[in-house]
């Protein structure tokens, strides 16, 4: 055994107590499915080489379901076959802590694959598992996980090596239509892999070659690929892959929803800024919050760009932030602003180009609310127009008609856009007009300070806030 996860089962052995030499190696295969899979949560258990109670149980916290993990030290297949027979039913992970006594050709041997398989059990030994913690492309990191998930049959070096680099080919001829190396893919990872984990390939790799203008009649697998890519999948395409190819992001963002790119967590690159611009009349919103950022701005000015910030899609300006959640919950609390003069919004709302259907107007001792009937637009009201000229009106809140036929209320006190209960939009509506709503619209001459928030079409110069 080499590598660093050999080495640190060679240290667990080398305590001066059972207990302690149990619990270090207890912890070291810990460690290793977790790097394999960084959701699973690894309960150990106080057994240890037993029969039918398992060392270790993985649980995820999405997943009703746990795998049970069971160390041993003994490689000998008939014992491996015969305690097989016991634990069948929880479909397990056997990991052999020692493989010297293996035999590869033996009659005995043949016959705990053929028990593994039909169990949809995992049995691997140490060398195998370096294989697939080994760091080469982020394919391979989707394989480590996938095998911890539903890998079955018995798995050695080579076979975990030889799925690897199976994995890496077809990867890189999804990328470039090429059918072959996705078929011998995908057998690779048929012969090691339980259904659900071979979908989840199948997925990825089809995800890449329509993303490329591949067919999904064209593509190389029989499969039923309904479902949309699993969070750590989408990951790692926007880790790799390299391209400003609009259509490619808009293929592989079609089924991909708000939540799961905010799931993706901060660090999730400059490539989700493309996925979202491509797909920003499919990804669904029920509310956004703006807030302003006093002090000075930088020189060259800053591009806003998407991201994910306080468990939010966030866009990030020069001077703000909008903050954009599947549920309104999900919004980061409000700072409380003192609202915008009505000569203002009047001014914004006739820039914005859209109808305002109601307003709710704060002055010193009493509030005043205006509401269009049928599909006339408050702007019109002389009622309204004659609060211009008054100091103390200061607008508290407005609902504009969408295209899609729903209102939107800017509640200017809390820089937060919403609508009527349960009401979604999608970001290229709401992020137009919440953005522009609840932040000046300024004219000013700075090219790479823009917001891009309809891809192909002039970028939309915002800046200022309407509060100071």
């Amino acid at each position: 055994m080499t590598g660093q996860f050999s080495a640190a089962l060679r240290h667990a052995l080398n305590f001066d107590t059972p207990d302690r030499r149990i619990d270090s190696l207890k912890t070291s295969v810990s460690k290793f499915l977790q790097s394999g899979d960084p959701s699973v949560r690894v309960r150990k258990t106080e057994y240890f080489n037993h029969t039918f109670a398992p060392d270790l149980v993985l649980a995820w916290p999405d997943e009703r379901r746990e795998r049970l993990v069971f160390l041993r030290t003994d490689s000998n297949p008939e014992w491996l076959a015969a305690d097989l027979k016991i634990i069948a039913s929880s479909h397990p992970i056997m990991l052999m802590l020692d493989d010297s006594g293996s035999e590869g050709s033996s009659p005995a041997h043949e016959r705990l694959v053929t028990a593994a398989k039909k169990a949809r059990a995992l049995i691997t030994d140490p060398d195998a598992i370096e294989e697939f913690a080994a760091p080469r492309v982020p394919i391979t990191s989707v394989l480590a996980n996938a095998v911890i998930r539903g890998g079955l049959g018995l798995v050695d070096e080579q076979a975990a090596r030889g799925a690897a680099e199976s994995a890496i080919a077809g990867f890189s001829a999804a990328e470039n239509l090429e059918a072959e190396p996705i078929r011998s893919a995908l057998a690779a990872a048929e012969g090691i892999l339980d259904d659900d984990q071979n979908n989840r390939f199948s997925r990825l790799y089809r995800a890449v070659w329509e993303g490329q203008g591949g067919t999904a009649e064209s593509f190389p697998s029989n499969r039923n690929l309904t479902g949309p890519l699993a969070g750590r999948d989408l990951s790692l395409l926007l880790a790799t892959l390299t391209t400003d190819d609009v259509q490619f992001w808009r293929r592989i963002g079609r089924s991909v929803q708000l939540e799961q790119l905010v799931a993706l967590g901060p660090e999730s690159g400059s490539n989700l800024g493309r996925l979202v611009e491509a797909n920003l009349d499919r990804l669904l919103a029920r509310g956004a919050r703006v807030f302003g950022r006093n002090g000075a701005r930088s020189p060259e000015g800053q591009r806003a760009d998407w991201g994910v910030e306080r468990d939010c899609l966030a866009l990030r300006g020069d001077g703000w932030i909008a903050y954009f959640a599947a549920r309104s919950s999900d919004l980061p609390p409000h700072e409380t602003r003192r609202g915008v003069s009505v000569a203002t919004l009047i001014d914004g709302i006739r820039q914005l180009g859209v109808r305002m259907t109601d307003v709710k107007v704060q002055q010193d001792n009493f509030a005043i609310s205006i509401q269009a009937v049928g599909n006339a637009d408050v702007v019109d009201s002389p009622d309204f127009g004659q609060l211009v000229d008054r100091g103390d009106s200061v607008a508290q809140a407005a609902a504009i008609a969408m295209s899609s036929g729903r209102n939107l209320i800017a509640d200017f006190f809390t820089g937060t856009a919403m609508g009527h209960t349960n009401a979604s939009f999608p970001l290229n509506e709401l992020a137009q007009a919440a953005v522009r709503l609840l932040l000046e619209l300024s004219h000013r001459n700075v090219p790479d300070s823009d917001v891009r928030l309809v891809s192909g079409r002039d970028p939309v110069v915002i800046q200022d806030p309407l509060w100071d």
